[in-house]
């Protein structure tokens, strides 16, 4: 099903037409926020330089449909790209192929690696043998060291549309479902994680309350219990209230465009109504705050504490 929705993007349509006309690049590196999408068509770009008839019965495309081909190497052998993983790539680039006429490594999620690795990897990348591919992924460019971007072609995929992704998403309850779709801002492995949530509607009500029922000191002691039962979904928490207030913003400036959380329609335009464009702005920026001190480790329950009564005290300022 993944590569029936790859092989139809722009991108990968521009790349088969440069393997058809013999033009195609050594080293290449994908980029996407969504590192299933970035994976899968690193092994599709294998197929295409392994088969360009893309034919499907093959024993190229049967070998690496199965991730069995001899001659495509996945990397990293464990969790993140080690020097001695970069070593033996480098080695094996120099012995030949064995099943196919060419050798491709795919370096998944390179940003995950150490820099030394990297560094490993650089001549390889910038003189490769003439039967040798690299497709390298990463879900975030600027981990990647700038002499390695600097060496390979870089494809940046899109988000897919909704229509393709509900194809994949075959359990689940169909609110959830319409959910997990509208949060997952058209990434694969984003959607089908939030699919699995069964609480996925909890979380978006309790945001849509803290926006706009909260209204005392008292009320803000139930809040507080409430979203540290959140637990680890806090930070979804988080980003589901940066979509209500940036859909309430569309809505209270009536721009024409299509909101995110479309089913809370009503609650998302009660709350523009209720509150100002200097009022969820700030409110945007309570929650920047608590995504920082996240970041620096900051303990859930102060976290929690501050987000709650900085709502607070914006609703009372903005008054």
């Amino acid at each position: 099903m993944f590569e029936k929705i790859f092989a139809s993007t722009e991108q990968f349509c521009a790349f088969l037409s440069q393997v058809r006309l013999g033009k195609q690049e050594h080293s290449y590196l994908i980029v996407s926020k969504d590192s299933v999408s970035a994976n899968e068509m690193a092994t599709l770009f294998a197929k295409a330089l392994l088969c360009k008839d893309m034919c499907g019965v093959c024993e190229n495309c049967k070998k690496v449909q199965l991730k069995a081909h001899p001659d495509v190497k996945y990397y990293p052998e464990g969790g993140k790209l080690l020097v001695d993983d970069s070593k033996k790539i480098v080695d094996e680039s120099f012995t030949k192929p064995i099943f196919a006429n060419i050798k491709v490594f795919i370096i998944n999620s390179v940003d995950n690696s150490t820099e030394e690795a990297q560094n490993k990897l650089l001549k390889s990348l910038e003189e490769p043998n003439e039967c040798v591919y690299y497709i390298l992924t990463t879900s975030n460019l600027e981990k990647v060291l700038p002499t390695i971007r600097s060496r390979c072609h870089k494809v940046e995929l899109n988000q897919l549309p909704q229509s393709e992704i509900a194809k994949l998403l075959d359990d689940g309850e169909e609110t959830n479902k319409a959910l997990a779709l509208s949060l997952g801002g058209g990434y694969i492995s984003k959607t089908l994680q939030l699919n699995e949530k069964e609480n996925l509607s909890n979380l978006v009500n309790l945001a849509l309350s803290l926006l706009k029922e909260l209204n005392s000191s008292k009320e803000a002691i139930g809040y507080v219990k409430s979203v540290l039962d959140t637990k680890t979904d806090f930070p979804l928490l988080l980003e589901i209230m940066t979509i209500i207030i940036e859909d309430a913003i569309m809505l209270k400036a009536d721009i024409k465009a299509n909101i995110r959380l479309e089913m809370f329609r009503t609650e998302l335009e009660s709350i523009s109504k209720q509150l100002s464009l200097k009022c969820l702005s700030a409110m945007n920026g309570v929650i920047t705050k608590a995504n920082k001190e996240l970041v620096y480790n900051v303990g859930l329950p102060l976290v929690v504490d501050g987000l709650v009564m900085n709502i607070l005290e914006v609703k009372y300022l903005c008054k």
